[in-house]
């Protein structure tokens, strides 16, 4: 099993939810953590707050939906610690729009942060990483299930998914492996937001549409990360977390 201390994890859009959560695991364990926002440093400096309660980090203010934001981030994190072996492509966004409404501007920055970003910051880390590291893409069920009005962001975790298999196969070249996880909905801003469109609490939600009767919390995720960093013979997988939902019967008719 990986010992994560002093490794150098970068976790793209950790200023909250998820990849705060993820963020924080990381140096519970003793890793070196590059914690990063688009906009919003306050949110930032709070994760990075509670990293450094547990090792060392930093916070790195970059748009990884461009190249240039992505080589930004990856310049800040060699010239702190000299090297990454961890990359968490978290970083994402989703509006709920029904598929013929979606328009140019919601469709270009819907697949520019969530697909072209991991691959982007992909390319440019994978060239500064070493034998052992890792690549942890954040996909979701509606990349694997179709839900109703979530078609522009379905797609583009879909393609995560597959460019999770596709980086796996050639970055083991350079002894690099790549897995993902898919989560449903998760007691984060995004995933409240989706409750509230639908008219849902936490504890509807859950009873109507989990096997567990729970709502998934950041943690949760956070957990599945560590146990795909740990796990050195588990690459180009996809691991769902999602309380059983897709054992519930088909629901791409309904919106979720």
């Amino acid at each position: 099993m990986k010992d994560l201390r002093k490794s150098v994890a970068v976790v793209t859009g950790s200023g909250r939810g998820i990849g705060r959560e993820i963020a924080i695991s990381l140096s519970r364990e003793g890793a070196r953590v590059v914690v990063n926002v688009k906009k919003r440093p306050e949110d930032g400096m709070e994760t990075l707050g509670r990293v450094k309660d547990n090792s060392d980090g930093i916070l790195v203010q970059a748009d990884v939906s461009t190249r240039d934001g992505c080589k930004k981030l990856k310049e800040s994190a060699l010239k702190m610690f000299g090297g990454v072996d961890i990359l968490v492509n978290n970083a994402g966004t989703s509006i709920a729009m029904p598929f013929i409404d979606s328009d140019d501007a919601l469709i270009e920055k819907t697949i520019k942060t969530n697909l072209l970003g991991p691959l982007y910051c992909s390319q440019e880390f994978a060239g500064a990483m070493g034998p052992g590291s890792i690549i942890i893409n954040v996909s979701s069920l509606a990349g694997i299930r179709p839900m109703k009005y979530l078609s522009v962001y379905g797609i583009t975790k879909f393609g995560i998914i597959g460019l999770t298999q596709y980086m796996a196969l050639e970055l083991s070249e350079k002894g690099i492996r790549v897995n993902a996880v898919a989560p449903s909905v998760v007691r984060t801003r995004m995933g409240e937001s989706l409750l509230s469109m639908m008219k849902l609490n936490d504890e509807e939600y859950g009873r109507r549409y989990t096997l567990t009767g729970k709502i998934i919390e950041p943690e949760e995720v956070a957990d599945a990360v560590l146990f795909l960093i740990r796990n050195e013979s588990i690459t180009g997988q996809t691991i769902i977390i999602d309380s059983g939902q897709m054992l519930m019967g088909p629901f791409s008719g309904e919106f979720i």
